[in-house]
């Protein structure tokens, strides 16, 4: 089972859990009653960004450079093809690395310039790979978060790859971005105080 299947039966599970389901003719589960499908793909649509957040934050830990950036993308590509099959959206992988580098690439230079440096100071002996262990995973989580909450927001208003304004997703993007900067500092904080007993 693929991460997008499974996904996609975790948040079937919990709408049928929410909502009662009734069979239709061909067998498949229709959620009825208080959640509705657009109810469904929202749900469906955050497992998928936590799924490939978390996906990320992993490939953050590759310790070659340049091979970490790539892989980072490599999973943010897939997360935006899987959130357009959620929401019927004709996927171009041209028009996504577009959007991509418009997002995170060129229009935000302190984004790219932390990621790059991430990736070089593992050049650095011993020290090097010690910190980007610590930086570029967090950074690969906060940034593929608000990449799929901004693409979200976007397909929910039923938008489209086409009719997607990297101008106009920018504001939010780098509100998302410090909004899962801030959720990471504070997983940290409460995994340093599970394994620290004060």
């Amino acid at each position: 089972m693929t991460n997008s299947e499974a996904s996609k039966s975790m948040a079937q599970d919990q709408v049928a859990q929410q909502s009662s389901v009734d069979q239709s003719t061909s067998g498949a589960l229709v959620p009825v009653g208080s959640a509705s499908t657009k109810d469904y793909r929202r749900l469906l649509a955050d497992r998928i960004v936590n799924n490939w957040s978390q996906w990320a934050t992993l490939a953050g830990f590759v310790p070659v450079p340049y091979l970490d950036i790539a892989a980072i993308s490599g999973v943010q590509i897939k997360m935006i093809h899987d959130l357009c099959k959620a929401y019927e959206v004709p996927f171009s992988q041209r028009r996504v690395r577009a959007i991509l580098s418009g997002l995170v690439g060129g229009g935000v230079a302190t984004s790219a310039s932390t990621a790059l440096a991430g990736s070089l100071v593992k050049n650095i002996p011993v020290i090097g790979t010690a910190l980007a262990a610590v930086t570029q995973p967090a950074l690969s989580y906060a940034t593929t978060y608000a990449i799929g909450t901004v693409f979200v927001q976007h397909f929910e208003s039923r938008g489209t790859l086409t009719t997607l304004s990297v101008e106009s997703l920018k504001s939010s993007y780098h509100a998302q971005v410090q909004k899962a900067k801030k959720a990471m500092s504070r997983k940290g904080a409460q995994a340093e105080e599970a394994v620290i007993p004060t």
